[in-house]
């Protein structure tokens, strides 16, 4: 009958339409159909990637700059070759380290486990130079060519004294954000796996 056929159409229409408006309901993603990609981050975790990510680069770009200037204004005598090569590994290295961390944020924010893995390795080589600059600039500042060497330019090497200050002390902040980035990247969906999925039901 032609009223019946028009008036079935009109309701698949509405429905359609009203299917549009509303889609339903997508099913929460399991951690378990994701097997092969570990690399994931909740939706909620995204912002403190980014935002270790930036107290990452703020630091570590800064510590270049400061160690890049003490590099430059350190004697050119051969008793301050020791002192020179460590505050230029450490220079360099904050340099790399300040991009470095942004690439392994950002594929932890991807949920992109090529990205992440290799900015994280890439890091971490980077990190263990860090680490290795902790501990070589104090032991080069107060060796006694160290300290003959601080005399030559007084002001430089006060200022070497406070940035190392400064350095040794934020160490921590800078090993805990990268322990951050890696925990809300690929950590919390490994190993703490009925949290992260509590936090994709609540997304």
């Amino acid at each position: 009958h032609p009223s019946a056929a028009a008036a079935s159409k009109k309701g698949r229409q509405e429905e359609a339409s009203l299917l549009l408006r509303h889609p339903p309901l997508q099913p929460v993603p399991s951690l378990h159909n994701n097997a092969g990609m570990p690399v994931q981050s909740l939706l909620g975790d995204k912002p403190k990637l980014v935002f270790h990510a930036a107290m990452m680069v703020i630091q570590n770009f800064g510590f270049f700059t400061m160690y890049y200037d003490i590099w430059g204004d350190t004697s050119g005598e051969d008793i301050c070759d020791d002192t020179r090569f460590a505050v230029a590994f450490m220079a360099m290295t904050c340099f790399a380290v300040a991009f470095l961390c942004v690439g392994m944020a950002f594929g932890g924010y991807t949920d992109d486990p090529v990205v992440f893995t290799l900015y994280w390795f890439l890091h971490l080589v980077g990190g263990a130079c860090y680490t290795a600059c902790t501990i070589l600039i104090p032991l080069e500042r107060w060796s006694d060519n160290g300290k003959k060497c601080a005399e030559l330019n007084k002001t430089n090497g006060d200022r070497l004294e406070l940035v190392y200050i400064m350095h040794a002390a934020l160490y921590l902040v800078y090993v805990g954000g990268m322990l951050s980035i890696t925990y809300f990247s690929y950590v919390k969906a490994t190993f703490f796996k009925s949290k992260f999925e509590a936090g994709l039901l609540r997304a």
